[in-house]
């Protein structure tokens, strides 16, 4: 997505500043404290150092405009899910709502979604944002637990039970949901899995094709799967998991509207998986009954996190990804 500007005090940034000095002293304690143990210790001490920090950061960022909080709800297996809610200041009628995924195999929701979260909440949308299993800053225990295209996929659904139950300013018939990369592949699973509880979606440069993606991603790559319960081996020995769990073998049961963004210069998620994705869409005629919205980029400044830069192309699609949401989920009501 376009880094968008968006205004904030001198002071603002003058704590902001200081609690950054501050966390580096903090990161520097927590190393001194696991000297002596696993360099693993030291990494998982620090990614949950680094995630206080997020939380902090997003009060600091964003609670003088949007209603802010760290909370928390019961994922598949009754694992505990952190997440984060942004919310309207207006509390007096219901609003549209967003789950947003973050990306990244073993990744965490940061500040880099300051500017969506700014413009979508400026229109009038609730946007919850679950810490799935094997999220980092959570410690080594809820790392190992990652369960790709599992599990986590289910922690990300149960987000709306969380809605339910305590946030009634949220529309649940107007939940809408988003990712980027691995969140885009989660946000595919979602709506395969459980159409009717969303009315829109959006995948920016997801993963899509499990075995293309073994394909081109090295030996290490393929342990990270191979460790995990679900696969429990390299696809050369166990392919049923990787293509049950790959977007194009369910293209046929999408029944939500759904866009696409994609570039073909990426060079983490390559191009040939949502070209697998879109021809499976086609050959089930996703597109021609207005579910399946493709767009493909040529060539965009940054590949894979094209749509993270300032650029032509990441206004684009951050405007068509507005529209599109816009269109379907009328956060305006």
């Amino acid at each position: 997505m376009p880094r968008l500007s968006y205004p904030r005090s001198a002071q603002l940034k003058a704590t902001t500043i200081g609690f950054m000095l501050l966390l580096a002293t903090a990161c520097a304690t927590a190393a001194g404290a696991t000297r002596g143990s696993s360099q693993q210790a030291d990494d998982f001490a620090e990614q949950q150092v680094l995630k206080r920090f997020t939380d902090v950061d997003f009060q600091l960022q964003l609670a003088g405009e949007m209603i802010v909080r760290k909370v928390q709800y019961a994922g598949a297996d009754d694992m505990i899910i952190p997440a984060y809610l942004f919310m309207p200041r207006d509390t007096t009628r219901k609003h549209a709502t967003i789950v947003m995924v973050h990306e990244d195999l073993h990744g965490d929701f940061k500040t880099l979604y300051v500017p969506e979260l700014t413009a979508l909440i400026a229109r009038g949308y609730i946007v919850i944002a679950p810490e799935y299993r094997g999220s980092t800053g959570y410690g080594r225990e809820y790392y190992d637990a990652i369960d790709y295209g599992g599990k986590e996929v289910e922690d990300v659904i149960q987000a709306r039970d969380y809605l339910r139950a305590l946030v009634p300013q949220a529309d649940l018939d107007r939940l809408g949901i988003m990712g980027w990369s691995h969140g885009g592949f989660i946000t595919l699973h979602a709506i395969f899995r459980r159409p009717e509880l969303f009315k829109a979606a959006v995948a920016v440069v997801p993963v899509a094709d499990l075995a293309e993606r073994m394909r081109t991603h090295d030996a290490g790559y393929h342990a990270l799967f191979a460790a995990q319960k679900a696969y429990g081996a390299d696809i050369a020995q166990n392919p049923k998991p990787y293509l049950d769990r790959s977007p194009i073998t369910h293209a046929r049961e999408l029944a939500v509207p759904l866009l696409v963004h994609a570039a073909d210069n990426d060079s983490d998620v390559f191009i040939a998986e949502n070209h697998h994705l879109r021809d499976s869409m086609v050959v089930a005629g996703k597109d021609t009954a207005g579910l399946y919205t493709y767009r493909e980029w040529h060539n965009p400044p940054g590949g894979h996190q094209f749509s993270r830069v300032d650029t032509k192309q990441a206004r684009e699609s951050w405007t068509e990804t507005l529209a599109f949401l816009d269109a379907r989920l009328h956060p305006e009501r």
